[in-house]
Parts: structure tokens; C-alpha cells; sequence
């Protein structure tokens, strides 16, 4: 074994950096806290090719006096904590002193601070962690932190960052993450010069609605749950509106984003019984905890936190998300729309009449060569729409589908199938062992979506009509729409 030795100061940082720099986006969650840690009333970031060129992040809180602003690149310096009691009681996002140290290590980091108290501001730069010199510099009340040639001197680091629009989708998800904790202050987003996010200060229900769109203000649900364990508070959407994917689940401790497999779960109990099995609720949440009663200092990242009492939290949340879901009277319903035009005659003396039941006991229903023996089309025959869709041709016109009328449906009789029609949605349809409802608008919708998926997958044009007039389309989700900018023009 080669003898041991201490690695040279540039390769501790590099390592120490692997720990708190994994990709673009964990700079963005760096600064962006060191900005809320500095009171900042308005934080904005701007990102060039997905932080591989530049990650820039200004606040207007309250900067760094010209003689810290070595030390601000130094590890372990922080003015956040004193002594390891503290870390017990932490009211800032920061507290480790090393997130601005591994930046540097790895990138070209430059700070531009001022505070109050002087008339100009002081920047001074770290390449690679080499300081430079200080130099005044025209600047306004705040702080102005960039990074650029990101992993520079690791090619290896480099060359794992995925293609633009996943890094900059790990961006956006980052701040929007950020800025729903903290729905008082104004937020802005660019990449590449285009405005991304824009979001103005407000209360935490408009702060929801601007991330996940305007529709998504009249699906929430509040949450609101105060113990002397755990304060629950926050909003979770409606049953209806759950996903197959995780999307929209936030779920924050003392207003630190967080991931936690454990409480999830107690989420997805409370909606048991109100969304399919595959199905995922969405939720933004938000637990204040007492500090002494949570660790903040297990992951290097500080996206996961211990509890002192991790079950009582856990039913805790069950109980708040259940409850907010009775209150406002959420129960399984069956989506069937009004005016259905149904008439239920309440005359006492119009009863209907008793049915009355033939029976053939020489009848034989295994025998084809009987008298009157008729194949009759079974369900899955009538129904054609439930068979697996093929690819729509480039000029196929519209879709259609013709469900057959009351009056030209037959009388059912013992082993009959049928298809009846419920005007204006709905068809009913016998199988082998029950029955099935189906609601047509929306089976109409599921083949064409198939069918354009696999017209996608193929490569092949798409059956589309030009409209007159552009419809604006409410989406939050911008970064997502980026993967797709090669495929619309189809």
C-alpha cells in the first residue's frame, strides 16, 4: 500500500465541492438560500445554456462588508452559527459556511456586494479557489453572485451534465421549489435572455396558483392543522385532478424543501379511496416543527431531515390531509353530468307493471343445431371502440362515433348483450360478467391520443387543423414545453 499522505489543498476542495455541487442546479439552490438568509425581498436568477456558461443570482438584502468577502470564500466560514448548539436551532436555510468554497472550486465565482452603510459596492473573484484582488465596483443595496465555466477544471464532472433542457428542468423545478415557501417575495427567472418565471409577491395561495396555473386556484384544497408537535398547513388538489406522475408534490420542514419517501405516503393514505391505485396526489404542504425537535444536518444536499418523533408527524399528516378533504365534503363520486333528461314518474297509481318471466324447460343453450339458433354479437364485438387503435392517416377527417338510439336498441332478454345509449354522454354496454359504463366524449379523446402518440413514435405528420386565431395557452410548466420544441411544428 503506497504511503499515506495529505492531498494537496485544490484536490480536498474538488472533492469537498462533489458534495454540495452536483449539477447547475444545486449552485441555484446555494445562492438563492444565501439570498433569503440575507433578507432579501426580491430574488432574481438569470442562467445561460443551462448553467454550463453562467449562473447568476442578485438580491437586495443585506450584503457582505468589504472585509468579509475573503472570508466569504473561505470553508467553514459562516456568520449564521457559533458554536454545534446551534445546529439545534437553526432559523436559516445555511449554516455550514461551504457552499460558496465549493463553488468557487469549481467554477469561476465572482461577488459583488453592498450594504447600507457604504456608497459603493466590492467585488472580488475565486477561480478554481484562487482568490483575486478587490476592486470597487458601481452596484446597488445586496449582493450579485455569478458562476461561470462551471467544472472547468474537472472535464470528468463536465461531461456526466445531461443535455440543456433536463439541467435547466432541474433548475426551474429547484427555483419554483424555493419560491413557494416564500410566496412574500418576488421572484424572476431567466434562461438565454428569455423571461421564464416571473413571480410577483403575494399570499401562499396566489404564489400556488402561479406555479401551477390559474385553473389550479379553484382545485385546492386548504390544509390546516395546528398541534403542539407539528404546525400542517398548505393545500392539496382535488382527487380528480391526480396524476400518473409526480408532478406537483412539495412538501416543505420549517420552510426547507424536502424529500421524504415516509410522509408521502401519509399523504397518498388520505386520499385512499378517492384516486385510482396508480395515481399520484398533488400537495404543497408546508410543516413547522420546533427546532430542537428536527435535525436539518443529515445530508450533505440538507434535502432530507430526522424527527425526533417521526410517527406522531406521520399521523399528524394523515389526520390534517383526511380532515381537510371531509370538510369540504370530497367523497368517491361518479362523473356523470347533469340534465341527463331522466323522467321518474311519482304518481302512486301509475306502478309499472310486474315483469313477466318465460321459461322453456326443453330449452338447450349448448345446442347450434337447434330451431332458431342465431349468433348474437356479444359486447366486446359491439363496442368496436375498444379495440386497440390504429394510427390516424395524414387526411383522415374527423372522428366520429355513432351510439346506437333507445329506440333502436332491442329488448334484452336472459343471455342478450346490448349497447344502449344515455343521451348526451354516456352509452351502457352488457359483457360476459357485468356491465360498463362509458363515457363517449372522453373514449373519443383516449383513441386520439393514442392514436397521435403513435403517429409520434413512428415519425409520422399528425392530423391537424390550423386555427384562424392563436389560443394562449396557460401553461406554468415553460421548461417542459422546451423538450417539445422540435416536435410541435409537426
Amino acid at each position: 500500500m503506497p504511503p499515506i499522505h495529505h492531498l494537496p489543498e485544490e484536490v480536498a476542495n474538488q472533492i469537498a465541492a462533489g458534495e454540495v455541487v452536483q449539477r447547475p442546479a444545486s449552485i441555484v439552490k446555494e445562492l438563492m438560500e444565501n439570498a433569503l438568509d440575507a433578507g432579501a425581498t426580491e430574488i432574481h436568477v438569470a442562467i445561460l445554456d443551462a448553467g454550463r456558461t453562467s449562473i447568476q443570482v442578485m438580491d437586495n438584502g443585506s450584503g457582505i462588508v468589504p472585509e468579509d468577502l475573503a472570508a466569504a470564500f473561505a470553508r467553514h466560514a459562516t456568520s449564521k452559527i457559533q458554536s454545534a448548539d446551534d445546529l439545534f436551532a437553526l432559523h436559516t436555510m445555511g449554516f455550514r459556511g461551504e457552499a460558496l468554497a465549493s463553488i468557487s472550486a469549481v467554477s469561476h465565482a465572482t461577488i459583488k456586494s453592498r450594504t447600507a452603510q457604504v456608497a459603493v459596492a466590492t467585488e472580488l473573484s475565486c477561480e478554481g479557489g484562487r482568490l483575486g484582488q478587490a476592486k470597487k465596483s458601481a452596484g446597488l443595496v445586496g449582493s450579485t453572485i455569478t458562476a461561470k465555466n462551471l467544472f472547468f477544471n474537472v472535464p470528468a464532472r463536465r461531461q456526466f451534465l445531461k443535455n440543456d433542457a433536463i439541467e435547466f428542468r432541474h433548475i426551474s423545478e429547484t427555483f419554483t421549489s424555493i419560491a413557494l415557501a416564500h410566496s412574500a417575495l418576488r421572484f424572476t427567472l431567466k434562461h438565454n435572455g428569455q423571461d421564464v418565471w416571473m413571480l410577483e409577491a403575494g399570499n401562499a395561495r396566489q404564489r400556488v396558483a402561479q406555479v401551477m396555473g390559474k385553473k389550479a386556484n379553484e382545485r385546492l384544497v386548504p390544509v390546516e392543522e395546528n398541534t403542539d408537535v407539528v404546525k400542517t398547513e398548505g393545500f392539496v388538489l382535488r382527487p380528480e385532478h391526480a396524476r400518473k406522475t409526480r408532478g406537483d408534490q412539495y412538501l416543505y420542514v420549517n420552510k426547507r424543501p424536502i424529500r421524504s419517501g415516509y410522509l408521502h405516503r401519509a399523504v397518498v393514505e388520505a386520499f385512499e379511496g378517492l384516486i385510482p391505485a396508480e395515481h399520484h396526489p398533488a400537495y404543497v404542504l408546508f410543516l413547522t416543527v420546533p427546532t430542537d425537535r428536527v435535525d436539518v444536518n443529515v445530508h450533505p444536499a440538507k434535502t432530507e431531515v430526522k424527527f425526533e418523533d417521526e410517527r406522531a408527524i406521520y399521523a399528524i399528516v394523515r389526520s390534517a390531509v383526511k380532515r381537510a378533504l371531509g370538510i369540504h365534503q370530497i367523497a368517491p363520486t361518479l362523473d356523470f353530468e347533469t340534465n341527463l333528461g331522466y323522467h321518474v314518474d311519482l304518481n302512486p297509481n301509475h306502478s309499472p307493471a310486474a315483469p313477466q318471466i318465460q321459461v322453456n324447460p326443453s330449452y338447450n343453450p349448448f345446442r347450434t343445431d337447434s330451431p332458431g339458433f342465431s349468433h348474437q354479437a356479444t359486447a366486446r364485438e359491439s363496442l368496436d371502440f375498444f379495440a386497440p387503435p390504429s394510427r390516424v392517416p395524414h387526411d383522415q377527417g374527423e372522428l366520429t362515433w355513432e351510439a346506437p338510439s333507445l329506440e333502436s336498441s332491442p329488448t334484452s332478454g336472459a343471455g342478450e348483450s346490448f349497447c344502449l345509449a344515455l343521451p348526451p354522454h354516456f352509452a351502457v354496454a352488457s359483457l360476459k360478467n357485468g356491465l360498463v359504463t362509458v363515457h363517449i366524449p372522453r373514449a373519443r379523446r383516449h383513441i386520439l391520443q393514442q392514436r397521435t402518440a403513435a403517429a409520434l413514435h413512428e415519425g409520422e405528420p399528425i392530423a391537424a387543423q390550423t386555427w384562424l386565431f392563436p389560443e394562449p395557452i396557460d401553461s406554468p410548466s415553460l421548461p417542459r414545453w422546451e423538450a417539445w420544441v422540435d416536435i410541435l411544428p409537426r
